[in-house]
């Protein structure tokens, strides 16, 4: 056979294709990790710097601030405010006066002090003592800060400032005198050149800059490159941050693209903004970049060379195999097949079979496990049907004889536990189970109900070794968990279609050796017990049920359920062959759901359902209890599978939490109100609403509580029974996590608030 050229370039493509696709590859992906790195150690950095820089600032901020205070805090001051100083009272105001020089002396930036008494009518600064009223006629623009607060940084303003050293803007530290008085009667106003502040720091070139803002915006501080039109975007974007907050974003000036990193301080409120141009923050990327692309080039062409050499030493074999292939499967006329083709559809024939079996085994989870263990408990399925699902969950199915270990936790009165932890008991004691014995003599055990069981295989001898490992198995849980446990042994079984009986006969062991006051294990062959326990199941009547749940007919479908009840409690006459069959619906409407692709409960929540189920009276509860728990909710979830639906039982929670917010109200409350499963409902509403319930009604609650402090005059002890915390403390931690501030602080502030605005109108009248 001639050898076809495209063979040859097919190979020659394949090779250089196979070994520049992981250069390519690589080259990419180090590129976007090696720049992805560079860029965010560069904005760490300037993150670093940002935040030193803020520190130094704030710094010498609170020193200033702690030292005025100290001094506006003296008996010196307070004497002083309420004195005219006259020529006789000159000593003070020279000790004043000294005490101000020495503030400025401070290595604070301290340009200039003011210190004013409305009382005394007088005002001291660098330039001397001047009486008040005078001083403001001849400063007549000069107005001063009216401050809603005892102290506070303020940015600008018209007083004079002597030592301002050509600087634009001044920083002023204003504070109301006296400090802890109620009414003011004079003030201090510090100034601070922001010149000085900018000492602490600097930018790095004319591509960086770093400006300062304060709370209301305007400028503070500026260095570095000047760029039309980014101090007022810096405003708008210093609006949206919350006090403490820090991050960074991208900036479009002109034809600029910025990179701006900032804080804003839970200090004063001042916004920090560090600013570098993109060429320069992206420099170090082109770089790598370029260099990234050069080493990935030459290796491409040493690729091709090596693909080119390579494919040529290559094909021979391959075109050895295929013809060697081809002559054993071919008959007649020979027929052109590509040969990578031909053995690539070998090849995946293999990978396609080998995928299969690793899906099978990679289905099968442990929960899966366990829900074929209680199918099987609960019987109607085949013999063969049985050892299949047992070897592909691999689970021997070859044992000559089982039997069923059935165990129930005894009286917990004297241990540890309360009855409430009897189903975390009872996983514990499965696992427990599961290591202590080894998967060769054992199925997978599971809990069901109030009871956890094991099937053990064996020989014929094992009746005798299910009775040791009953007492291995009773021993270890009294040493690790102290506590009791009965186990009722069935007898042995030789087929799988037996073990719904033998569970029976497990559980019948239980009930009759707690009855006759036996032993802690119990044989179902000791009791003299050799009728086997037989039990019935109205099929028809529950594929009835079921068509009228798929069809949603409510009314079919609950006379349908009564007698379906009826029928399972008339047709058996043990109470545990009723519950078995009440279980066996239960696994079957389970199983109905999952047609629809619908999970009314998870593993967990269907242990709950057995152990419920377990605890019934089926005859006189379990059809309520059936209607409840699972016809309305599966039937509702098939009819509500739409956003409209979805849209309208959000509104019903929020309905319920606007008209119920002073009751204890919970997810789980609205859903046992509205019959659905708990999680689901939270889905739909967070789904719909944007929030998780929980929020939407602490956020409800927080609402109601601003209005009450607002317009009522309701305690705070009041309003935190009315909207159901445990005690005022709760509250209150709550409302300052969200509003900032105290219940208390808050109705002050609005009081305070009120007043001014009172005040103000009063004003504008006269």
């Amino acid at each position: 056979m001639k050898r076809p050229a495209r063979y040859y370039i097919k190979l020659v493509v394949w090779c250089f294709i196979v070994s520049s696709l992981p250069v390519i590859l690589l080259g990419f992906f180090s590129y976007a990790k090696s720049s992805g790195i560079v860029l965010q150690k560069v904005a760490e950095e300037k993150a670093l710097n940002l935040q030193q820089t803020q520190l130094n600032v704030e710094h010498t901020l609170k020193v200033v601030d702690q030292a005025v205070t100290h001094f506006l805090g003296s008996g010196l001051v307070g004497d002083a405010l309420n004195e005219p100083l006259q020529p006789d009272q000159y000593q003070m105001f020279n000790e004043l006066k000294t005490e101000m020089n020495s503030l400025q002396r401070l290595d604070s930036g301290i340009g200039d002090m003011y210190l004013i008494s409305t009382a005394g009518n007088w005002l001291i600064h660098n330039e001397g003592l001047f009486r008040l009223d005078a001083w403001s006629a001849a400063n007549p623009v000069v107005k001063w800060p009216d401050l809603p607060l005892p102290s506070a940084w303020v940015t600008g303003g018209d007083l004079p400032s002597p030592s301002a050293e050509d600087c634009a803007t001044i920083v002023n530290l204003v504070k109301k005198l006296p400090l802890t008085a109620y009414k003011s009667s004079g003030m201090a106003v510090v100034q601070i050149p922001a010149c000085r502040l900018g000492r602490l720091f600097s930018a790095g070139s004319d591509q960086e800059a770093l400006v300062i803002l304060d709370e209301n915006g305007a400028g503070v501080f500026r260095t570095g490159f000047i760029s039309e039109g980014l101090e007022p975007s810096l405003k708008r974007s210093s609006a949206l941050f919350s006090p403490g907050s820090s991050g960074g974003f991208d900036l479009n000036v002109g034809d600029s693209r910025l990179v701006v990193t900032y804080r804003k301080s839970d200090y004063n409120g001042w916004s920090y903004f560090s600013v570098i141009t993109a060429d320069r923050l992206t420099a170090p990327v082109r770089e790598i970049r370029w260099f990234t692309f050069y080493i990935c080039l030459g290796l491409l062409i040493v690729f091709i060379v090596l693909s080119w050499y390579g494919s040529r030493r290559l094909y021979r074999p391959i075109y050895d195999i295929y013809r060697s292939v081809v002559s054993r499967q071919r008959t007649g006329t020979e027929k052109l097949v590509d040969e990578i083709q031909f053995i690539g559809e070998q090849v995946h024939a293999l990978f396609d079979t080998k995928q299969e079996l690793e899906s099978k085994l990679r289905s099968h989870t442990e929960t899966l496990r366990a829900f074929f263990m209680a199918k099987l408990f609960l019987g109607g399925m085949k013999e063969e049907e049985i050892a299949e699902r047992l070897e592909s969950f691999g689970m021997r199915s070859d044992f000559p004889a089982f039997c069923v270990l059935a165990l129930q936790i005894g009286s917990l009165s004297g241990t540890r536990f309360q009855e409430k932890d009897c189903d975390l008991l009872l996983f514990s004691i499965n696992n427990i189970v599961e290591e202590l014995l080894p998967e060769n003599v054992r199925l997978q055990p599971i809990v069901l109900g109030r009871f956890q069981l094991t099937v053990l295989n064996g020989s014929g001898q094992l009746d005798g070794d299910a009775l040791a490992a009953a007492r291995t198995i009773r021993n270890q849980i009294k040493d690790m968990l102290d506590v009791d446990v009965k186990i009722g042994i069935s007898r042995t079984g030789a087929r799988w279609s037996e073990l719904p009986e033998a569970y029976e006969e497990a559980l019948d062991s239980l009930k009759r050796g707690s009855a006759l006051g036996e032993a802690d294990i119990v044989r179902f062959s000791d009791l003299g017990g050799t009728e086997a326990l037989r039990f019935s199941y109205p099929y028809a009547l529950q594929e009835e049920l079921f068509d009228a749940v798929k069809l949603q007919d409510k009314l079919q479908a609950e006379p349908l359920l009564e007698r379906l009840v009826q029928e399972i409690v008339r047709g058996n006459a043990h109470p545990y062959d009723v519950q078995f069959n009440a279980l066996r619906l239960l696994m079957n409407l389970l199983g109905l759901a999952g047609v629809f692709s619908i999970q009314l409960y998870t593993p967990i929540e269907q242990q709950s359902l057995f152990d419920q189920l377990f605890k019934l009276d089926i005859a006189s509860e379990g059809a309520e209890w059936f209607r409840t728990k699972l016809i309305a909710p599966l039937m509702a979830l098939i009819d509500e599978q739409s956003e409209a639906r979805y849209l309208a039982i959000a509104k019903e929670l929020v309905k319920i939490v606007h008209e119920e917010y002073d009751t204890d109200l919970t997810i789980e409350s609205c859903a046992d109100r509205l019959h659905y499963n708990p999680g689901y409902l939270s889905s739909i509403f967070k789904k719909s609403m944007g929030i998780p319930f929980s929020a939407y009604l602490a956020q409800h609650r927080h609402q109601l509580a601003l209005r009450w402090l607002r317009e009522t005059d309701m305690t705070i002890k009041e309003i935190a029974e009315k909207l159901r915390y445990n005690n005022p403390q709760n509250f209150i931690r709550s409302f300052k996590k969200t509003q900032g501030v105290s219940p208390g602080k808050f109705r002050e502030l609005e009081i305070r608030q009120s007043a001014d605005d009172g005040l103000a109108s009063k004003g504008g009248a006269g």
